[in-house]
């Protein structure tokens, strides 16, 4: 983990010399509640609730619509808590990503009716959804909403 000095953004990985890299914004939703975090994914696989921003979409928006599709609920009132750049390949895509990632704190609420969601919700005690966060990044947006407090009360029962 770096820091990057013009910015003070924390950084994740490292640009790789020779590689192009396509810059991805992106916003994740940090739900902690009684000591457990809002995952999605499978297997080693597992991510916070989000994912890349469309064009001239708001972080805020970004989070929302994303939440909306991977688990088909919506997202009571969000804040933002950290951010920072994750370097990655992804194999999915056969490309390499500069992620600038927005993390909120904020509320799963309701399930939405006739929409289909994307993954289950795992809720993971905060230990082992920070050693089983595929992003390093990610691992990092749990532990600083964690240290600062930011427990998220009253989701709606698992």
């Amino acid at each position: 983990m770096l820091t990057s000095s013009s910015t003070d953004v924390v950084v994740f990985g490292s640009r790789k010399p020779n590689i192009d890299y396509v810059q991805r914004r992106a916003a994740y939703l940090v739900s902690i509640d009684a000591g457990n975090v809002a995952m999605v994914g499978s297997g080693q696989n597992l991510f916070l609730p989000g994912g890349g921003s469309l064009p001239g979409e708001a972080a805020e928006m970004t989070v929302v619509r994303e939440v909306r599709e991977e688990l088909g609920r919506n997202v009571g009132p969000v804040h933002a808590v950290c951010e920072a750049i994750q370097y990655f390949y992804s194999q999915d895509d056969d490309c390499h990503y500069e992620m600038l990632a927005v993390f909120f704190a904020g509320q799963l609420t309701n399930h939405l009716r006739n929409l289909v969601s994307e993954y289950s919700l795992k809720w993971l005690p905060i230990e082992e959804a920070t050693v089983s966060s595929f992003h390093e990044c990610h691992a990092w947006a749990i532990r600083q909403s964690n240290d600062k407090g930011q427990q998220i009360v009253g989701r709606e029962a698992r």
